[in-house]
């Protein structure tokens, strides 16, 4: 198999949805580009609210500067007093999303008053390599520039599983870009881990799928039977990426590697054409589960959620009619609405953060390379019960 030379560090978020009327460097400016990878830190948080403070100092009741600050707080590793400061500031706020934030500190205060002490982490997810093959539209991958070493990688490890963490999805951007990958697999499974591996499939091999054997799952994508449909998603410089999908399929399926599990986004551009995906996926003896993902808006402009955007339900119809037709195959729907603070991701740079289903809603809760994971376990943002519901790295098949 040929391989195009891919390996970037995908456009995050959408520079097609900013307001270009707000001058560069200003505080509006910078409110906007904050989820950038070179922004997406604490330090350059941390200096945003600084300059949001002392313009609010002057115009204490400016709705926008309000609203920011509060967002602000709420996404920079907050306490039980910011979440109280954010409401505040939102109290009869006429901005367009403070009621959203409002609705979200009000469910933040519920599980508070519920759970007592610090949750315990079961599964986590770790977007363990910033570098990606493609350029998914609407991607909510939080990127950062930042990238870890080996050996920092084996201090996370080693941090999950002393706290009792069993499931471990590795993925990225995509995994198989790291030269470490192997190392890190072999090392947490080794530690008691179950490790699954997110990726997307473009550079497999039978050398490397032999190296990835003590996967407790193998995560591939395949978003249509045609390019042209493949494309509406999940896109990339190479033309023959549909094609190099099916391959790596096929790969799994002629070596025996019988653990794979695969990852559908469903959106208008090929709701009708889940039915044919189904007859190329599930019959083939290497995949045990297929995982079908909402497409989720949350990161994308107007324009691109009018073209892409499906609601749950018309999934589920042809999800029924596909059950019909394979009853004993494992087909689950991931929709939007059980997807809220489902995450726990530790990102490239070390980094955790957990994902509302709303625009922009990033929180930064923690980092392994400073903190234990008990101390990010008892982060008032985040639900448990949520990150309960994820599926297991094991398929059941």
């Amino acid at each position: 198999m040929t391989r195009l030379n891919i390996s970037i560090l995908p456009p995050h978020p959408p520079s097609a949805g900013y307001d270009r009327n707000h001058a560069r460097g200003s505080i509006a400016d910078d409110f906007q580009r904050r989820l950038e990878p070179a922004n997406f830190n604490p330090l350059f948080f941390t200096a945003l609210t600084g300059r949001i403070e002392q313009a609010l100092a002057a115009a204490p009741q400016d709705p926008e500067l309000r609203y920011q600050l509060a967002f602000l707080l709420l996404q920079n590793n907050t306490t039980p007093a910011l979440v109280d400061r954010a409401a505040e500031l939102l109290a009869g706020t006429p901005y367009p999303g403070g009621e959203r934030l409002l609705t979200l500190i009000d469910g933040i205060r519920q599980r508070a008053a519920a759970v007592a002490g610090p949750g315990q982490v079961r599964r986590v997810n770790w977007s363990i390599n910033n570098r990606c093959p493609m350029a998914c539209r609407g991607c909510y991958n939080a990127f950062v520039d930042g990238q870890i070493t080996y050996r920092q990688a084996t201090t996370i490890v080693d941090k999950l599983a002393d706290h009792g963490v069993t499931d471990v999805v590795l993925a990225g951007g995509d995994p198989l870009l790291w030269k470490h990958i192997f190392d890190v697999v072999a090392y947490a499974v080794d530690a008691g881990l179950k490790v699954a591996l997110d990726t997307t499939g473009y550079t497999l091999t039978a050398d490397r799928l032999a190296r990835l054997s003590q996967l407790a799952s193998l995560r591939l994508p395949l978003d249509g039977t045609t390019p042209a449909i493949q494309r509406a998603f999940r896109r990339s410089k190479d033309p023959n990426l549909t094609r190099a999908l099916n391959e790596s399929l096929d790969l799994c399926d002629r070596t025996g590697f019988h653990k794979v599990r695969v990852h559908t986004v469903a959106s208008k551009a090929n709701l009708h054409d889940l039915a044919s995906i189904a007859d190329n996926v599930l019959p083939r003896p290497s995949v045990r589960q297929w995982v079908i993902f909402q497409w989720w808006d949350r990161r994308a402009t107007d324009a691109l959620r009018e073209e892409l955007h499906i609601d749950a339900e018309p999934i589920r119809a042809e999800i029924a009619k596909i059950k019909e037709k394979y009853p004993d195959a494992d087909v689950i729907l991931a929709d939007t609405a059980i997807r809220e603070f489902l995450n726990w991701m530790v990102l490239s740079n070390g980094q955790v953060v957990t994902f509302g289903t709303g625009p922009e809603e990033e929180f930064i809760i923690g980092d392994l390379l400073l903190d234990d994971v008990e101390t990010i376990a008892s982060h008032p943002i985040l639900d448990h019960q949520a990150m309960d519901r994820g599926v297991p790295v094991t398929p059941r098949r």
